[in-house]
């Protein structure tokens, strides 16, 4: 049976499809880690027990007032870090949302994320975004991008 020269390359991106499972890809005997983004990922953890409120909380309904404490607090460079993973260590599910933003930058809502899970976010505008979980405020944190 003859086929046409085309077949031959369908079978070997056919083979290498098939070979991609899960996280790695086969190759010549070797097996190679899939990387989901090539710029370097800033990883939050949501730590096991934060479903747990701290003590001596108080629920505050202004998470913009000053004397808010933000338990997370970093600060990334475009083009550098700032796609941000938010891994759930705890055994309840939290989200990730954003209520405050720069001027021109979009917001952002995880929904549930459940154990072991994750949400990522490229932030792309400079400035200050502040999120908390919409079921635990006291998880809260503040992310500063700086431009490239």
């Amino acid at each position: 049976m003859m086929f046409p020269r085309y077949s031959y390359l369908a079978l070997i991106v056919v083979a290498v499809v098939v070979a991609s499972v899960g996280s790695y890809v086969y190759a010549s005997s070797v097996l190679f880690p899939v990387h989901r983004n090539s710029l370097p990922m800033t990883v939050i953890h949501i730590p096991k027990g934060s479903s747990i409120p701290p003590p001596n909380w108080v629920d505050f309904t202004n998470l913009s007032s000053p004397t808010f404490h933000y338990p997370v607090n970093i600060t990334v460079t475009i083009g550098v870090n700032n796609t941000i993973e938010w891994v759930n260590d705890d055994g309840i599910a939290h989200t990730v949302t954003s209520f405050l933003v720069p001027s021109g930058a979009s917001t952002f809502n995880s929904d549930l994320i459940f154990q072991g899970k994750t949400f990522t976010v490229t932030l792309t505008a400079p400035g200050l975004y502040k999120y908390f979980c919409a079921w635990h405020n006291w998880l809260a944190g503040q992310i500063t991008v700086k431009s490239a």
